[in-house]
């Protein structure tokens, strides 16, 4: 038996929106024809006007949806499609016999399989709505939740999925790796000899592999957006900094800042002592710049 066994399960709201679908109940005139072309930039949802995008024709309150695609939700929800790797949670799938019955009434299946609309309630964001667009973005339903994982739990059960460390006890006590732990993360043990970032294998994108466990804005730190590809002002005080303090501040596959340009998220003696990757201060977060880590980027 292997020494750690992950049960280990992509919790979090399915974070898919889906188009109009039918009016509000006790809202008038809140399901209108729109002539503004729809881009992969427009959000349609809380405007009660872009019905056309997911409906043949206006639908009227209580009486059929006109729903295109046959209500394929894959085709309804086409603009936020998963990749594999970057979703929260598995769609047109059948309930396993243990999950079943957990599932609460006020979650329905479609034709016995979750989609889209197990989690949230289309219903929701058919009229202009600001204060529900704020107080529930998503539209997911019985929110609101205190914890992402709350609604999660209403169908999984808690008492399965202790929280692991992974950033911890990744070596032996022999100072050898624990294969197992980087596999956590990463789809193979990469060779910490040797291997890029370009080259190593994760579960995910950058983000979403971090986001599992660490739910954090990507407003963090200081409520400004980070997750971009640095401008060349940034980029010659990332370089400057890295020469200076002889660390690396990687960025992703696309060239932009992710949580690792400023956390290190292996336990010391997992990267070779002489790699840049493997350096980092004392830190309790990880973070590979010596101080204030906002002026690793940033002038004074």
């Amino acid at each position: 038996m292997k020494q750690f066994v992950y049960k280990t399960i992509i919790l979090g709201t399915i974070i898919l929106n889906v188009s109009m679908i039918y009016a509000m109940q006790g809202s008038e005139n809140i399901l209108i024809s729109s002539d503004d072309t729809v881009t992969d930039l427009t959000n349609i949802h809380y405007t009660g006007k872009y019905c056309e995008e997911c409906h043949e024709k206006k639908p009227k309150k209580g009486s059929q949806k006109y729903l295109k695609y046959n209500t394929d939700f894959n085709q309804l929800c086409k603009c936020h499609m998963y990749i594999p790797g970057e979703y929260t949670h598995p769609v047109d799938i059948e309930p396993s016999e243990g999950k079943i019955n957990r599932i609460p009434a006020d979650l329905p299946l479609q034709n016995g399989k979750l989609s889209c609309i197990t989690c949230h309630d289309i219903y929701m964001q058919c009229s202009q709505n600001p204060d529900l667009e704020y107080s529930n973005k998503r539209f997911l339903r019985g929110a609101p939740y205190t914890k992402r994982t709350d609604l999660c739990f209403r169908c999984h059960d808690d008492t399965q999925y202790n929280k692991l460390d992974p950033h911890n006890n990744q070596l032996d006590e022999n100072g050898d790796i624990v294969a197992e732990k980087c596999l956590y993360c990463h789809l193979e043990k990469p060779d910490e000899l040797s291997d890029s970032l370009q080259e190593i294998k994760l579960l995910g994108n950058h983000l979403t592999v971090c986001q599992r466990c660490h739910v954090k804005s990507i407003n963090h730190p200081a409520n400004a957006k980070h997750i971009v590809i640095p401008s060349a002002e940034i980029m010659n005080m990332i370089k400057k900094t890295e020469k200076q303090f002889n660390i690396v501040l990687p960025l992703d596959y696309d060239g932009k800042i992710f949580c690792a340009t400023c956390h290190n998220p292996h336990q010391k003696g997992v990267i070779p002592s002489e790699r840049l990757g493997a350096r980092v201060s004392s830190s309790e977060y990880g973070q590979r710049y010596p101080g204030n880590i906002c002026v690793a980027c940033h002038e004074k």
